[in-house]
């Protein structure tokens, strides 16, 4: 090392003491982040899977044929990307979306004339009607209808994974699975706040909800559903049953009347020797989507005609 080198590392010495003191007090080392300089990765949302069909990215221009994945739509935050609705769906109002049929009688043409990237439908299409849809680039996500509570915030997951694909949040958890959960949390909230014991629930057909339908799952949060058949049965195969187990509440579809009802005598009897009458809508139901906790609330308040 030459002497200009040596005056210069002397001097550079005396500077660093200059600005750090000589007081002998050990510093603690200070922490070394090193850098690659290569970003984190963006999380890979899609493909993603939605109600069976893999898709490629996320959906930004959706057509619905059903009413209850209309609803989930909207309240996921996604009512801007409805560009068409079937007749059915009038909730929430306001919707600008055009009318293109039903499920069961869908306008294919006015469907794919939208240029959407899914179509969404609680009731399967039929294959040639997938077909067509399908080979115009669209596609055809048929959602699982739920027959509960399970299967409910399952509906939830489905379609918002359409939207939101594989995004976690910081518990790491996928926004679409959170998503389900919370619709159930929702209901299972709503539920908690009525208690009726045991209760039978009767549809606007006169017929009884046994314990694998939805109706019996929802109602089955607060209560127990004395009708452990399965699917739905008639009041003259249930009738004796029913006489020999009555249910602290009888819960029936506000289609049906108060007079209807008593025009069982069975059915007369039960509300004569203490269970209670109330009317739900139907609507709750048939529409698995935030609103059927609006059930638990005309139970809470003790509607009835």
């Amino acid at each position: 090392m030459n002497i200009f080198s040596k005056k210069l590392l002397a001097a550079a010495i005396c500077g660093v003491m200059l600005l750090t003191g000589c007081d002998n007090t050990q510093q603690e080392p200070s922490e070394i982040v090193v850098s690659d300089g290569i970003p984190d990765p963006a999380p890979v949302l899609f493909p993603c899977d939605s109600c069976g069909v893999t898709l490629e990215s996320a959906v930004q221009k959706a057509v619905s044929l059903s009413p209850a994945a209309t609803e989930i739509i909207c309240e996921l935050g996604f009512k801007d990307c409805l560009l068409g609705i079937s007749s059915y769906c009038d909730y929430p109002e306001g919707l600008s979306a055009k009318v293109v049929g039903s499920s069961e009688n869908p306008d294919i043409d006015a469907v794919i004339e939208l240029k959407p990237d899914a179509v969404f439908t609680l009731s399967p299409l039929s294959e040639r009607e997938v077909y067509a849809l399908n080979q115009a680039g669209i596609a055809v996500l048929s959602a699982p209808v739920p027959v509960d509570v399970d299967g409910y915030s399952a509906l939830y997951r489905e379609i918002s994974a359409a939207f939101y694909g594989k995004e976690t949040g910081l518990d790491g958890v996928r926004r679409s699975v959170r998503t389900g959960s919370e619709a159930r949390g929702t209901l299972e909230k709503a539920a908690g706040e009525v208690r009726m014991e045991s209760f039978i629930y009767i549809t606007g057909k006169l017929t009884f909800a046994g314990a694998d339908t939805f109706e019996g799952a929802v109602l089955g949060l607060s209560g127990e559903n004395i009708c452990t058949h399965s699917g739905y049965i008639s009041l003259e195969d249930y009738w004796e049953e029913l006489r020999q187990t009555p249910p602290a509440y009888m819960i029936v579809d506000d289609s049906l009347t108060e007079e209807e009802i008593r025009e069982s005598a069975t059915l007369t009897l039960l509300l004569e020797t203490g269970t209670k009458l109330r009317f739900v809508s139907s609507r709750c139901f048939e529409r698995p989507s935030a609103r059927t906790a609006e059930v638990f609330a005309a139970l809470k308040n003790g509607e009835s005609k």
